[in-house]
């Protein structure tokens, strides 16, 4: 059936889901793989909440500006590219020897403090939700939603690997050059490779399906 997407105001975590003129409510970061894999919006039911009081819809209106498409993930990438670009020059000065084991070492820990960083935004978007209402507390559904079109999984497919092969690319560089300004690099994109799910799910049109 149809649904049409519309993102919630300043809360970029969520989305309302308008499906036969009732308002439900989609919580893009309930499912940790999800995150890690954004493609399972597109394969694996999904959990909404529906929501009935009319007040609280207008406190959860949307606001054009809150979309985030794929052109915006691709631009955050692109400009950590090219503040590297222009740091090269200087790369010299943070060049720490050490050997490949020991910048894995450090690596790990720094992108997980990347990770606490996301997820403590995250919640801190839940709280902010919980303020106006408990999603938990609603009536709940599981559906599956489908790409609003071809050209939109191309769009994201396209933007994911782009992302991801360079995120790879300057996590292989840093352990081979042992240089900090490659590992700043590597967390910011990282952190954008963590919100990319929401491309997935777009403001817009698209499609539906209840599972029984």
């Amino acid at each position: 059936m149809n649904c049409e997407v519309q993102h919630l105001a300043k809360n970029i975590r969520y989305r309302i889901l308008v499906i036969n003129n009732e308002h439900y409510i989609l919580d893009m970061e309930r499912s940790f793989w999800k995150i890690i894999f954004p493609f399972l919006f597109w394969i694996v039911p999904s959990a909404i909440f529906k929501v009935e009081d009319q007040d609280i819809m207008e406190q959860l209106k949307t606001e054009k500006k809150e979309k985030a498409g794929s052109s915006t993930i691709i631009s955050l990438g692109g400009f950590a590219y090219a503040i590297g670009i222009l740091l090269s020059s200087l790369t010299g000065y943070f060049e720490i020897p050490s050997s490949p084991l020991v910048n894995i070492l450090l690596l790990t820990p720094v992108l997980i403090i990347v990770g606490f960083i996301y997820f403590a935004i995250s919640h801190k978007r839940k709280k902010k939700m919980e303020d106006i209402i408990k999603p938990e507390r609603l009536p709940k559904y599981i559906l599956w939603i489908r790409p609003s079109s071809i050209k939109h999984v191309l769009k994201f497919i396209f933007a994911y690997i782009l992302l991801l092969g360079i995120f790879i690319l300057i996590f292989l560089l840093y352990i081979e050059s042992s240089n900090i300004m490659i590992l700043i690099i590597t967390s910011g994109f990282f952190f954008v490779l963590l919100i990319a799910n929401r491309i997935t799910v777009e403001e817009g049109y698209t499609t539906v399906k209840f599972k029984d």
